[in-house]
């Protein structure tokens, strides 16, 4: 899942939110602050609309989420960044199985479904049954065969940003959409291995045991898209979703303004996760500058005390929280990791990649973003929270670097042809650790040609296989708490070979380190694979070196003094809006 703030971090067995100083949700006036915390998700097949309601919370007034890029996609099936797949999840679409955080605990329960799905085959077949009273915006009933045409969506080349597991699950097949190319190809069909006997059931039927597929179902892969309001491929869906959450969207403005308003046709009988106490939602990229925005929320003025800033503030934004403006700083880890990958395509030569490794100055970007506030400096490629990591350093340097180190494996290499930087712009931030990492790399001799690009396309962009980018900046967090969702993603084969859609952005594609994953992946004993895992992270980056790690993620974040109900989320470590509302 590509980094905004967070991904999963909850696991099928006990697991640890890794929250350290983060709030809990206790639905007071403000988030209670606690330490580590640990918890068990559990299968809650008895969960029922309404959800249970928030101690003190008020019906009335907007919400204002201050940010400086817009979410890359929009559509459900082509969402793959963590804060756009939440806002999603949360306010405007719902999934055929869902969370439910509270404190410490973690509820994966029926959404769109009654359950969270009922086995059989040995976790080959899954059987869900539709809820009464799911309805679209329009108020249109929602049928199994809407979430279907969803799914087979997700299978378009157009739509293939988003996460692929029940794509290629339904497949088994790494090249999923050559298998099926998708309704827009295929006119009047859907996903083979989906079946739809009647409106309110749909059932999954896989060639291998997929025992967690009621994890991968609580993705907004399986958000229900009404075909008669499709406008088919190119993105225009981005723009034009179609409500089944609490809240529909009533204007957007690529890259300015998002303006949600309730949706009268959806029912909290039939929705046991979500509210919804606000009358709307407006999230405003027009303030871009975070440091302004920190300003704008220390000083807690009436315009913007229903406002919560969705950005880290930078270092200089620390240092202006005053200590009345603590209190509302809500901050702690997530499973976030800050890569620049290496594209191995263009830049073959292993020592040059270790170089990259050695030259690149961390310390500079964290100075920049926000110091210890917004991350730690990263040596793997695998989150510290994800079950299997392990703690190594491939290239021991200093966080400013080793440029001796550096020049030495350089020794010999023709380094002449500029290598190019790829950056989303959107902020000054951004512009300022593009020329942070220029400078690193230009002191170990490299030439740094750097180019910003949209940021609300970039991922499309870079992830087209002849993307002509050496040097990519992302991130990458788990999308539910297993190392097949990191490595099994970002570095396998597979995702580096379509003509567009990879996640692999360093175009990683070795033999041996696909098959290992693959024995990974079919291992029965999730902590025996975890312990895989961690030893394959070491060996890609001691032998191949194909990203330079740079931090693990941290959230911080400030709100306004008329917002309750907001806490840290464990599931996506970020500001969670599920229980939000403006104090009266």
């Amino acid at each position: 899942m590509r980094l905004k703030f967070g991904a999963v971090v909850i696991g099928t067995v006990a697991v640890a939110l890794v929250a350290t100083g983060c709030q809990a949700n206790t639905g007071g006036d403000t988030p209670a602050t606690q330490g580590p915390v640990s918890g068990k998700l559990s299968y809650d097949d008895e969960a029922k609309g309404p959800a249970p309601a928030i101690p003190g919370a008020t019906k009335g007034g907007t919400v204002t989420i201050l940010g400086s890029a817009d979410f890359d996609r929009f559509d459900p099936q082509a969402d793959y960044r963590g804060d756009g797949i939440m806002v999603t999840n949360q306010l405007i679409a719902r999934s055929l199985t869902g969370y439910y955080e509270d404190g410490d605990k973690v509820k994966l329960t029926g959404d769109l479904a009654t359950t969270t799905g009922q086995e059989s085959d040995s976790c080959k077949t899954w059987k869900y049954t539709l809820r009464d009273g799911i309805k679209f915006e329009d108020g249109t009933p929602i049928t199994s065969k809407d979430i279907a045409y969803g799914i087979s969506r997700a299978f378009d080349k157009g739509s293939s940003d988003g996460p692929t597991y029940i794509q290629r699950w339904l497949t088994d097949s790494e090249d999923y959409n050559t298998v099926y190319p998708g309704p827009f190809v295929k006119k009047d069909t859907i996903a083979p291995n989906i079946a739809t006997p009647d409106d309110k059931t749909i059932t999954f039927t896989f060639k291998k045991a997929h025992c967690d597929f009621p994890l991968a179902a609580a993705l907004t892969t399986t958000v229900p898209v009404p075909k008669a309001k499709d406008p088919g491929p190119g993105g225009a869906y981005d723009d034009k979703v179609i409500a089944s959450g609490p809240y529909k969207i009533k204007s957007y403005t690529r890259t300015e303004k998002l303006i949600l308003e309730k949706n009268t046709n959806w029912d909290p009988a039939s929705d046991p996760i979500r509210h919804q106490y606000p009358d709307g939602y407006t999230f405003d990229w027009t303030a871009a500058d975070p440091d302004l925005v920190t300003e704008r929320l220390v000083a807690d003025a009436p315009a913007d005390q229903a406002t919560v800033g969705w950005d880290n503030p930078t270092g200089t934004g620390v240092q202006k929280v005053t200590a009345a403006a603590q209190s509302r700083v809500i901050q702690g880890a997530t499973v976030f990791v800050r890569y620049m990958y290496i594209n191995t395509v263009r830049i073959k030569d292993v020592d040059i990649r270790r170089a990259l490794n050695y030259a690149y100055n961390k310390q500079a970007i964290l100075q920049i973003i926000g110091g210890d506030t917004a991350g730690v400096p990263a040596t793997t490629i695998t989150s510290p929270v994800t079950p299997g990591y392990k703690k190594f350093d491939a290239y021991p340097a200093p966080a400013t670097g080793d440029v001796t180190k550096a020049k030495d494996l350089l020794k010999g290499k023709d380094i002449s042809k500029p290598l190019q930087y790829c950056y989303r712009t959107g902020s000054d931030v951004r512009v300022k650790t593009a020329a942070a990492v220029k400078e690193a790399l230009e002191r170990a001799g490299f030439q740094i040609a750097v180019k910003g690009m949209d940021s609300t396309a970039f991922y499309t962009a870079v992830g087209v296989k002849s993307t002509e980018c050496d040097l990519i900046e992302g991130g990458w967090g788990q999308d539910y708490p297993d190392g097949n969702t990191v490595l099994g993603v970002i570095m396998a084969g597979s995702e580096a070979r379509r003509d567009s859609g990879n996640s692999n952005l360093a175009y990683f594609d070795v033999d041996a380190v696909n098959t290992e994953e693959a024995r990974l992946a079919g291992l029965p004993d999730r902590a025996e694979a975890g312990v895989g895992y961690g030893n394959l992270d070491e060996k890609i980056m001691k032998d191949y070196a194909p990203v330079v790690p740079v931090y693990y993620d941290r959230s911080y974040s400030l709100f306004g003094s008329k917002i309750g109900g907001l806490y840290l989320s464990g599931l996506w470590g970020s500001p969670s809006l599920q229980n939000v509302y403006v104090k009266s």
